[in-house]
């Protein structure tokens, strides 16, 4: 009778430090993957700022400028035509 409830506590101790030791495991991943995430956030942020500066009228006016060689015309040169 000893025995058995020596080997039911001993069976038991053995489970719970098992279940401890996957309980850290699935901790740190759950801490890496929030950091992945913390991470990915930070550089949406940046790519959403780097989208808005290069979508800024005055940038793409003036690249339409430079590269297409267009012009503005005179307020005389433009016709308005009613529809």
């Amino acid at each position: 009778m000893v025995a058995v409830l020596l080997f039911i506590v001993v069976g038991s101790g053995l489970g719970v430090i098992f279940s401890k030791h996957n309980s850290r495991l699935v901790f740190i991943a759950i801490q890496k993957t929030e950091q992945e995430l913390d991470r990915l956030q930070v550089r949406w942020e940046r790519l959403t700022i780097e989208e808005r500066m290069l979508a800024e009228h005055n940038r793409v006016e003036k690249i339409a400028r430079k590269k297409m060689g267009l012009i503005e015309l005179d307020r005389k040169a433009i016709v308005y035509i009613r529809l």
